[in-house]
């Protein structure tokens, strides 16, 4: 059976990862192997210039241990924008700190600089930059504004690896920038994640957080490891009368495999990897990534063109005017995204995914909520509904086509002949 169009079900999956995968689930030697982490940094070092880098189990681990490197602590304020993941307000709020919640521009899904300025306190320690998407969120905005109020700026770049804005690498315009390698991210090692910052003390202090933990436990470094294995034979099965799907939900109750997103964390609880260093074993699943993210990145850049070239515009019953464009219109010029995923504006996203899924297409819903999974408790992470209007309103009306690299031609034209017949059809 063929791999369906599947944009959540670790799309960077090949089989030279498959085949590596199985053979870290046979050997066991490399998985205490702390040289290869040193291998690991490197590559990711080599990419930006004059900066350090500290691995981490996980993107959230990353942003809570550059938190506590800033001394964040209870009584103090991280502005962030809502239309994120709730990976993003954990790590403040497990550092003692408050998540205030700035509001986005309508069209370009990242923070908005103006709404920003109006959460600004003397509380305020931290502005995190979100480049949703991949698309370059407006960093030299957020730069001026932090200059002015003496705050750091973090850049949230774990939909962003491999993006630029003016020729130079996101993650490497604030003070520093965190990266996620998550099963659905730029390039995975199905958990991981890295700091990397021009300051050498800084990183030394988030190397000796690490130092501090233990390496992972076998049954888990298995589970992550399984994963991509499992993956490469659920995938081709997932529309196959729900047998992939069903494989999948049994092997998450077996705990043969973990969440994405623990069910603990969607009440503020921490995730049992934040216990543990980043795996020497993920690490290598995450080198072979590394050598192919130039390529992937690419691919995806030529399929968001496509996407940009051919779709009909998507008419949105929002205020009685239609989207006069299916694809983000507010991007910083000069930049180059990433492309994660493609959003796309609609009035009914739940209707047009429940159809692609007839058509064994599996779209996504990056972000059906102010914060996601929408399940999470809203009350745990502080954000009130209302305060941010316009991340509301995206959460309500975008869905994600997929850009991952072994999209092939032939299913970027199914996609784009799918939402052509709502572009065509839709009153």
């Amino acid at each position: 059976m063929k791999r369906p169009i599947a944009i959540s079900l670790s799309p960077n999956t090949s089989k030279e990862d498959v085949r590596l995968a199985w053979y870290l689930l046979l050997v066991h030697m490399y998985w205490k192997d702390k040289r290869i982490l040193s291998r690991v940094a490197e590559k990711v070092v080599k990419r930006f210039p004059g900066h350090f880098v500290s691995l981490t189990s996980s993107g959230r681990q990353a942003l809570y241990d550059l938190l506590r490197s800033y001394g964040i602590k209870k009584g103090d304020e991280v502005i962030l924008q809502a239309f994120t993941c709730i990976a993003v307000p954990e790590p403040i709020i497990w550092a003692g700190a408050t998540p205030v919640y700035a509001d986005i521009k309508e069209s370009s899904y990242s923070i908005d600089p103006e709404d920003v300025k109006k959460k600004i306190t003397p509380k305020t320690k931290v502005i995190i930059v979100q480049h949703t998407f991949g698309i370059p969120g407006p960093i030299k905005e957020i730069l001026a504004i932090a200059k002015e109020h003496n705050l750091v700026v973090i850049e949230d770049c774990a939909h962003a690896l491999g993006a630029t804005y003016e020729n130079q690498s996101l993650g490497t315009f604030g003070d520093a920038a965190i990266f996620s390698f998550g099963r659905d991210k730029c390039i995975s090692s199905v958990f991981g994640g890295a700091v990397i910052t021009k300051d050498k003390n800084r990183t030394r202090m988030l190397q000796e957080m690490q130092s501090a933990r233990p390496l992972p436990p076998k049954q888990w470094v298995a589970q992550q490891l399984f994963h991509v294995v499992l993956f490469s034979f659920v995938l081709p099965l997932y529309f196959w009368h729900g047998v992939g799907k069903a494989i999948l939900v049994i092997a998450q109750k077996l705990h043969l495999i973990s969440r994405a997103v623990a069910f603990e964390e969607r009440v503020g609880k921490r995730p049992v990897h934040m216990e543990y260093s980043y795996s020497p074993a993920l690490g290598l699943l995450l080198i072979k990534q590394l050598d192919k993210l130039d390529d992937m990145t690419k691919r995806r850049c030529e399929i968001a063109a496509r996407y940009q070239k051919e779709l009909s515009p998507t008419p949105r019953q929002s205020g009685g005017q239609a989207s006069s464009s299916p694809f983000v219109r507010g991007r910083e010029r000069d930049s180059s995204p990433s492309w994660l995923r493609f959003p796309v504006l609609v009035e009914n996203p739940q209707g047009i995914i429940l159809d692609a899924r007839e058509q064994d297409m599996l779209l996504g819903d990056w972000y059906d909520a102010p914060l996601v999974p929408a399940s999470s408790s809203l009350i745990a992470f502080g954000y009130n509904i209302g305060s941010c209007p316009r991340a509301e309103e995206a959460a309500r009306t975008t869905i994600n086509l997929p850009t991952y690299a072994t999209l092939t031609d032939t299913q970027v034209t199914k996609v784009i002949t799918f939402m052509n017949h709502y572009g065509n059809t839709e009153n």
